[in-house]
């Protein structure tokens, strides 16, 4: 099994310039040959980021100048800490999944969760990532982590 890398977290601004160097400005590529595109603006998504009121900054390019500015900072329960540590995962879920399947969240939106574990088979560590298909490109939604992986999932398998 693959060791499960993480990100220390110390500055959102490096978090961001991390993010953008190693997904944005990367191509990368699945098994069955799509490219799979991360955004910057997915960014404020990807980490759950939040305002002061609990939600998820409704213009994320304004969100995105304030941490370059430093007046968005981390902060903890502004972000999810869990999700952000699952950003340098995503290469490795999209080069080598386990398996791709059909979106099966009855919320939110992506048509494919490219699933992987990166714990043991005992001892299970899942990440999902959630794309978008537009025609032969895939974009990243969202990244997370998850506990199990069911029959429900399994069977929506679509690669192998």
């Amino acid at each position: 099994m693959p060791v499960a890398p993480t990100l220390e977290l110390t500055c959102l601004k490096d978090l961001l310039g991390w993010y953008e160097l190693n997904l944005c400005n990367t191509v990368l590529v699945d098994p069955r040959g799509f490219r799979v595109r991360f955004l910057r603006e997915n960014f404020v998504h990807l980490i759950q980021l939040k305002t002061k009121y609990g939600e998820e900054p409704k213009n994320p390019r304004m969100a995105l100048e304030g941490i370059e500015r430093g007046r968005i900072v981390l902060k903890s329960g502004r972000f999810d800490r869990k999700r952000a540590m699952e950003l340098p995962r995503a290469t490795e879920l999209v080069q080598r999944p386990d398996m791709i399947c059909t979106n099966w969240q009855a919320l939110g939106c992506g048509d494919e969760a490219y699933v992987k574990n990166f714990g043991t088979e005992r001892y299970p560590q899942f990440s999902v990532l959630i794309c978008l298909v537009q025609g032969n490109l895939r974009q990243a939604v969202t990244v997370f982590p998850r506990e199990r992986i069911g029959d429900v999932e399994r069977r929506c398998r679509i690669w192998p």
